[in-house]
């Protein structure tokens, strides 16, 4: 059954866990207010959407941790970023191999070929996440819905409210995009040696103040994900310029967190405002702080 439905928001999954909100540093949830959408191709707005709704080429991927069974935009699959969560060599909340995380995306129903949008409930990091864990397995044309389910709802967008039936597919990825993901080595070869005064990369800590005071990687520079949304929306194109100010985006730009995921947003951010090669560092303060790596404070 299709309706119009009000929503409520879920909290976000925790790549903060065991932090107090004022360091996690994550915005107030509730159903934005509007705000300019920046111009991307990799970002989309409700207009857009519901443009393209029921198109067989486009298929919607829902990763909220609470409300699918309920209501969900029609059509969406669901898939949640622990899903695809591994842990390699002792470091946690890592992206599972292609070979791992291909079972995962056919019983979630992902098809090859469409054009895929996520969406969360705003403000979160979990479709960030998703898109570019989809990237890295090789889907080439992977968007984010700006504003996620409340921005839906806002526009007054149908709704599925009948049980939801997963239909698992043939999935297949056919080769992952290594460039998008790099391990602490790799860091620490690009950012040279004391006083790292030269780095290959630029590096961008997307934790909190709080956590980016208390140690980080050589060279990073701290912009708190939250900092890059208002209302559950991306902020203004000239916004977000201003916050990477001094930044090259032409030169290779690495995002970090705790775990993965709040640097997915850093990552999605980047990406979105041109900087042509962006990448995650996947275990992040996770390996980093916990190995044997240098740490500034």
């Amino acid at each position: 059954m299709l309706a119009l439905l009000g929503c409520g928001s879920s909290p976000p999954s925790s790549d903060c866990e065991g932090l107090p909100a004022e360091q996690c540093g994550q915005p107030d949830a509730g159903v934005p207010d509007g705000g300019a959408p920046l111009e991307s191709e990799l970002v989309v707005d409700t207009d857009w959407l519901e443009a393209r709704l029921g198109d067989p080429d486009v298929q919607l991927i829902d990763t909220r941790q609470s409300g699918y069974d309920d209501s969900r935009i029609p059509g969406a699959i669901h898939l949640r970023p622990a899903e695809l969560a591994t842990t390699i060599e002792g470091v946690p909340a890592q992206l599972m191999t292609a070979v791992e995380g291909q079972p995962v995306l056919r019983a979630a129903g992902l098809r090859n070929e469409v054009t895929a949008v996520v969406y969360g409930e705003a403000p979160e990091y979990d479709p960030s996440r998703i898109v570019w864990a989809l990237r890295y397995y090789g889907h080439e044309d992977v968007r984010y819905l700006d504003g996620g389910f409340a921005a839906w709802v806002s526009a007054q967008g149908a709704l599925d409210t009948d049980p939801p039936t997963a239909e698992s597919t043939e999935y297949t990825i056919v080769g992952v995009n290594e460039d998008l993901r790099v391990t602490g080595d790799w860091v620490l070869m690009q950012i040279g040696d004391d006083p790292y005064d030269m780095p290959a990369v630029q590096l961008v800590d997307a934790r909190s103040e709080v956590e980016y005071d208390g140690g980080r990687i050589p060279t990073a520079r701290s912009v708190n994900w939250t900092r890059n949304l208002e209302s559950g929306y991306l902020r203004p194109e000239t916004e977000l310029v201003a916050f990477y100010d001094g930044m090259d985006p032409a030169k290779t730009t690495v995002t970090y967190c705790a775990s993965g995921l709040r640097g997915s947003f850093a990552w999605l951010t980047l990406t979105a405002l041109g900087f042509e090669d962006v990448r995650l560092y996947d275990g992040s303060w996770n390996e980093w702080g916990n190995g044997d790596y240098p740490v500034e404070r």
